[in-house]
């Protein structure tokens, strides 16, 4: 469970009935994340950037940039291997996560 502060995201584990704070990470006014499909990653949006790291280490692996306006949406292919976003602007752009993070559309 990821919850966003205006200060920083939150990951929690839940345990039978507890919370437990995993760790935090400093990423303000985050609006949007999302979970891959295997749960081995996620993603947080901090304005025009995307921010992906990994999910039991919480370490950065990539900083996905191109957008010229404030990240709208976000959304994980089948495969987890790339992130579709959309921009408030229109803009569509689709990253391959796997191979450092390099904009294909």
């Amino acid at each position: 469970l990821i919850i966003g502060f205006s200060d920083k995201l939150r990951l929690m584990n839940l345990l039978m009935e507890d919370m437990r704070v995993y760790k935090d990470i400093p990423i303000k006014a985050c609006r949007e994340v999302r979970f891959s499909n295997g749960g081995q990653y996620f993603a947080a949006v901090h304005a025009t950037t995307i921010q992906v790291y990994k999910t039991y280490t919480c370490e950065p692996i990539e900083t996905l940039r191109g957008h010229n306006q404030k990240v709208r949406s976000i959304a994980w292919t089948a495969d987890d291997s790339m992130i579709v976003s959309t921009g408030i602007d229109g803009a569509v752009y689709e990253y391959n996560v796997l191979h450092e993070g390099k904009r294909v559309g």
